[in-house]
């Protein structure tokens, strides 16, 4: 704390890891052709390892423009020295203002710069799997690159009367080389990639109270979100896939137009050792997004909602700081539905929601 005006922070990371990969493969020998000359499988092996760091630094100072008016700035300076080996110096600055007692406006600027994640981005000796069944159709193997961005978001929270909250938020992200994860083949086992340019935009509308024994929210959520050119590990996906890419802006494959959440609490004897709580909520979402014949990502799995309900039941049995038990159930309506098809980019198998399924727990605290 500098003076009544100015707080001053900062901070820095330093982070060294090491990963390992042991990759065994038993593949077919084929010919110039691609047509199989062996009955005999091959074993191709490709084991490796690699020591990396992250390291970063950061200023920001707090500064207090006036009683109602907080204006934060500041930088960051990022590198990575793993796969790849960047840096970059990022500034960012947000205002606060309390325009009245009961409205809050908030707008800002950040630079960012997301490093790959470490274990998932080995390199693949392509050269080893040519003139196999495993070679793959595109020789292309980029190096994963950190992700860079500029975001902005603008904001407003009004209290409407006390412990009712509206709020109101908009961003927008525009980045160079993207970081994506895919799951290419069978095995659970995420392939980081980028996408060179991409942008994400959105809203998001919230509404809560929170006065007594009630608790209730509501949420919806917009987002679009547009990539194009897969400038690494360009090796997992097909060649007209890439290509067409390359020269059309794609939902990105976890883009979900719409998302909404609302719920509802009460809590009984509330204040007592042996208060009882019982909630419910609802999600619903429009789906992420699967492929057409012509199209990577070009359409939207269907719609669907689910809603859960829970009750929490606190007991003093004499010993210990307090007794929690608990009931949960999820998807009453045992809903089903698809989170993905298998057809998106970058994902390599259908994926379904829970059904319905009850959960009990017990917490003791000590």
């Amino acid at each position: 704390r500098i003076n009544d005006s100015h707080t001053l922070r900062g901070g820095f990371l330093g982070q060294v890891e090491t990963t390992a990969f042991d990759t065994n493969s038993f593949v077919l020998p084929v010919d110039a052709t691609g047509a199989q000359t062996s009955n005999v499988p091959l074993n191709i092996i490709d084991n490796g390892a690699r020591t990396g760091g992250l390291y970063g630094v950061y200023l920001q100072d707090e500064w207090r423009l006036l009683p109602a008016v907080t204006l934060n700035y500041g930088f960051r300076f990022d590198a990575v020295n793993e796969f790849t080996n960047e840096n970059q110096l990022s500034p960012r600055v947000n205002l606060v203002m309390k325009a009245t007692d009961t409205t809050t406006v908030h707008a800002g600027y950040s630079r960012y710069f997301v490093p790959p994640p470490f274990e998932l981005v080995a390199p693949t000796a392509i050269a080893l799997l040519n003139n196999t069944t495993a070679a793959p159709a595109v020789q292309q193997d980029g190096i994963v690159k950190a992700e860079r961005s500029h975001y902005f978001d603008v904001g407003v929270n009004q209290i409407i009367v006390p412990g009712l909250t509206l709020g109101l938020d908009g961003y927008y992200k525009l980045a160079t080389n993207l970081i994506d994860e895919g799951q290419f083949g069978a095995p659970i086992i995420l392939t980081a990639f980028n996408y060179a340019k991409a942008y994400v935009a959105g809203g998001v509308f919230t509404l809560s109270y929170d006065q007594g024994p009630w608790s209730i929210y509501g949420n919806a959520a917009y987002s679009r979100a547009m990539g194009t050119d897969i400038n690494s590990a360009q090796f997992n996906f097909g060649a007209d896939e890439l290509a067409y890419i390359a020269q059309h802006y794609i939902h990105l494959d976890h883009d979900q137009t719409w998302t909404a959440s609302a719920g509802a609490a009460y809590t009984f004897n509330q204040g007592t050792k042996y208060q009882t709580r019982v909630s419910v909520d609802l999600v619903a979402q429009s789906g992420l997004r699967a492929s057409t014949a012509t199209v990577p990502n070009g359409a939207s799995l269907p719609e669907y909602a689910t809603v859960n309900a829970s009750m929490v039941q606190k007991l003093d049995l004499g010993f210990g700081q307090g007794t929690e038990l608990r009931l949960d159930v999820l998807n009453i309506g045992d809903a089903v539905y698809e989170i993905r098809n298998g057809t998106g980019v970058g994902v390599g198998a259908p994926q379904f929601g829970i059904r319905r399924a009850i959960l009990a727990g017990l917490t003791q605290r000590f």
